[in-house]
């Protein structure tokens, strides 16, 4: 596991060199995919769970207020399909997804649950309440098929567009930068914000494509099962998760 570490490090960096990124974007990289290891590795332990909130406000602070939510995981995701469709030539992207996907296989879901920027913000400004319907296995299987509807749509838009148009309507980009860019971002801010103080994470469990594609990942060969006895309601592994 820690020679796909060190490979998976030596990748990043090799593709951030090559394709010009800064420095603060290699390091941060690499420091993310290598924390995913170090957790997945030791994921069991009860201090490595104390730690997790620590790490989830280090990602937010770092990847969301500071680089400004650029990168960002819709991003990486849009980055990836034109790269498959050949109409990016930048490989990053489509190196980030492949490195998380192996990784869940591998780990499990530490990357949605511990270090995604965008769910760390949901979660930080979420406040307990006392509604149940959301943890049902009824709707838990509901959001599931509607995870799978956004995702066919945001694959057809990246298509219809053939460029990148997901970034410019990210209201996490917007939130980080403390700035709106365009009259969709009046909805969309509020809205997120507002339905994140009252769900656990809608955007991870509603819309986040990458979050769909982690869940399926554990469908692959070899891949990690759930850990439920640390189960933390992200929901990305849906049916398998505790209400």
């Amino acid at each position: 596991m820690w020679a796909a570490t060190v490979a998976v490090s030596a990748l990043l960096v090799t593709v951030c060199f090559s394709e010009k990124y800064s420095t603060q974007s290699i390091i941060g990289l690499c420091v993310v995919f290598l924390l995913f290891c170090i957790i997945g590795l030791l994921f069991k332990a009860k201090i490595i769970q104390n730690f997790r909130p620590l790490v989830l406000l280090g990602s937010l602070i770092y990847f969301g207020f500071i680089v400004g939510g650029c990168f960002c995981i819709l991003y990486f995701f849009q980055g990836f399909i034109l790269f498959l469709m050949g109409k990016s030539a930048y490989w990053l992207p489509f190196t980030i997804i492949i490195t998380i996907l192996m990784l869940s296989v591998i780990f499990g879901a530490i990357w949605c649950s511990w270090l995604c920027w965008l769910g760390a913000f949901q979660e930080f400004i979420f406040k307990k309440s006392k509604w149940n319907l959301l943890k049902t296995r009824k709707m838990q299987k509901s959001l599931l098929y509607i995870q799978i509807t956004a995702f066919v749509a945001l694959v057809l838009w990246i298509i219809w567009a053939q460029r990148p148009v997901l970034c410019s309507y990210d209201p996490f980009v917007s939130i980080f930068r403390l700035r709106i860019f365009n009259w969709i971002g009046y909805i969309t801010v509020p809205l997120l914000i507002l339905s994140s103080l009252f769900i656990y994470r809608p955007f991870c469990r509603i819309l986040c494509p990458i979050g769909l594609m982690v869940y399926n990942a554990k469908y692959l060969p070899f891949a990690a099962k759930s850990k439920t006895n640390g189960c933390t309601n992200c929901s990305t592994c849906h049916p398998d998760c505790k209400p």
